[in-house]
């Protein structure tokens, strides 16, 4: 089962000191993994409390060199608002330095205002994203020709090719996420949306589909028994970690 730790990378409180306390505790005390959130400008409905976030990928670089063991994810990075060969390499990067530690959680994202204020259109994103999660799978792949709606390339070189390739954690609960999931995806990873019910009820529609929802502690155990693979969870402090560590990590 795997479980992973949220990251304090937003929110008002959020500082260096903060995440780099939490992943360290987090690589002590056993978890598989720590997460960075991503928003990069918000409008008035998403300061609270996305009006202060500290960059997923650059915060998992840092981290990636004064920890040893511990995976590495974003959750999620809003890939729309990205050039998918830029994004492809920071990823890919990201993976190599590392040494292969690194998960990349994907999402669609619903501030509208970020799109605005990004220039980026609103409308047709979860499109443009399926062309992009293909784009850097034939990056990663070293292929050297792509032909998309949106972005091509021919006769082209971007390497380093990442070892192990990066798993794709598809966030979402809509039947797109699903869908995106399971023909794009390594893992659903669903989170505000979606309840145990709703997580059994995928399953059982699709019992090869890997599902690692994003949720509170005191909804694991629920998430587990519905078919859930285990669990990113935001911890509201220091000590509610140490307690879930205790109970379910082993020594």
């Amino acid at each position: 089962m795997h479980l992973g730790v949220i990251l304090p990378n937003y929110g008002k409180d959020a500082s260096p000191a903060a995440i780099r306390r939490t992943a360290g505790l987090a690589e002590e005390l056993g978890f598989d993994s720590v997460w960075t959130t991503e928003h990069i400008i918000v409008g008035p409905e998403g300061v609270d409390p996305y009006g202060r976030v500290y960059d997923p990928l650059v915060t998992l670089g840092w981290i990636a060199g004064w920890t040893e063991r511990i995976g590495l994810g974003t959750s999620i990075v809003l890939v729309p608002l990205h050039n998918p060969m830029h994004l492809a390499k920071e990823v890919a990067t990201l993976q190599e330095l590392s040494g292969g530690r690194f998960h990349l959680g994907v999402g669609m994202g619903w501030h509208r205002d970020e799109y605005a204020f990004m220039g980026v259109p609103f409308k047709g994103r979860g499109r443009r994203a399926d062309e992009a999660i293909r784009l850097m799978r034939a990056l990663w792949s070293g292929e050297s020709d792509f032909e998309g709606e949106h972005w091509s390339f021919h006769d082209a070189t971007a390497e380093p090719h990442p070892s192990p390739q990066p798993e794709i954690w598809v966030g979402g609960s809509s039947d797109h996420a699903i869908r995106r999931a399971l023909g794009l995806g390594d893992v659903w990873h669903p989170s505000r949306g979606s309840d145990p019910d709703h997580v059994r009820q995928v399953k059982d529609q699709h019992p090869e589909l890997r599902v690692i929802p994003r949720t509170r502690p005191e909804f694991v155990d629920a998430m587990v028994a519905a078919g859930a693979e285990g669990a990113v969870v935001r911890f509201p402090d220091e000590a509610a970690m140490r307690e879930f560590a205790r109970l379910r990590l082993p020594a």
